[in-house]
């Protein structure tokens, strides 16, 4: 009788067990509907490099016009969006030559070494991402040779001003920085948002009063944060700054922050990575 009960109450809890985990249903994460605010994304060269900068944005009216701009969106969908070049809007005018470029030039290429969908380093070593592919077609349409030269965002004006780098493309922003670079094209638009898991209970702005919120350091984000949306930043009990939005993400999954201020294209492709 023993035996029977007990197999009988073990049996009980397997089934209680079972169904709590049946019950649980996975956590996504989304964004809230109110955002932190609108930029463009542009190519940064360092002042005085104007000839450069018209070169290389020549080259990218050319890529539009022969669709690989396009093709290469088709590769990150979650920039499919927020794209702003149409090829009926090129002025063909200041458009270089296909291989007019010298073919003994080699075009160093700076960008953020963990800023997915736009460049990143990938697990074999080998560099990715919108950015990262546009600019080497640019350099083949040019007759260029490509080198990548990843590195921490916070570092990008030492890479730069050193000559270590020829321009920053790489999600980089224009707005509020607009003297303090040769800028060459703008070639995405981008909203700043914040990112939540789907249970938090955080559905708009107010409700970050006393959270702690993520944000990558150098960012716009962080900038927006720091100066026009200070007021809002000050309702947090914490504003953590991270290296990168990886491990962010990964602080947010782990319940160790609340929320991450972001930017759309770089969350919403965390968010689908992870879910694939």
């Amino acid at each position: 009788m023993k035996k029977i009960l007990a197999v009988l109450m073990v049996s009980a809890l397997l089934v209680g067990l079972l169904s709590a985990c049946g019950s649980d249903k996975k956590v996504t994460y989304q964004f809230l509907d109110e955002t932190l605010g609108v930029e463009s994304y542009a190519i940064g060269f360092r002042v005085g490099e104007e000839e450069l900068a018209k070169t290389v944005s020549g080259a990218v009216k050319a890529l539009v016009l022969n669709g690989t701009y396009d093709e290469i969106g088709k590769k990150y969908p979650e920039i499919a969006d927020y794209l702003c070049l149409s090829a009926d809007d090129i002025d063909d005018s200041d458009i270089p030559e296909e291989g007019s470029g010298d073919p003994g030039y080699t075009f160093k290429h700076g960008f953020d070494l963990d800023y997915p969908p736009y460049s990143y380093l990938q697990d074999d070593g080998s560099v990715g991402g919108f950015d990262v592919e546009l600019c080497q077609a640019v350099c083949e349409y040019l007759g260029w040779g490509y080198k990548s030269v990843p590195f921490n965002w916070d570092a990008k004006d030492l890479e730069l001003n050193a000559g270590s780098c020829d321009c920053i493309w790489s999600g980089f922003t224009k707005e509020g920085r607009e003297d303090d670079y040769t800028w060459g094209i703008t070639y995405s638009n981008n909203t700043q948002g914040i990112l939540v898991a789907s249970n938090s209970g955080i559905t708009k702005l107010s409700d970050l009063e006393g959270k702690v919120v993520g944000v990558q350091t150098a960012t716009s984000a962080y900038e927006m944060l720091e100066d026009s949306r200070a007021d809002l930043a000050e309702t947090f009990s914490d504003l953590k700054v991270y290296e990168t939005y990886t491990i962010a993400y990964n602080d947010l999954k782990a319940g160790a922050i609340d929320a991450i201020a972001i930017d759309m294209t770089a969350g919403s492709y965390l968010v689908a990575s992870d879910a694939d």
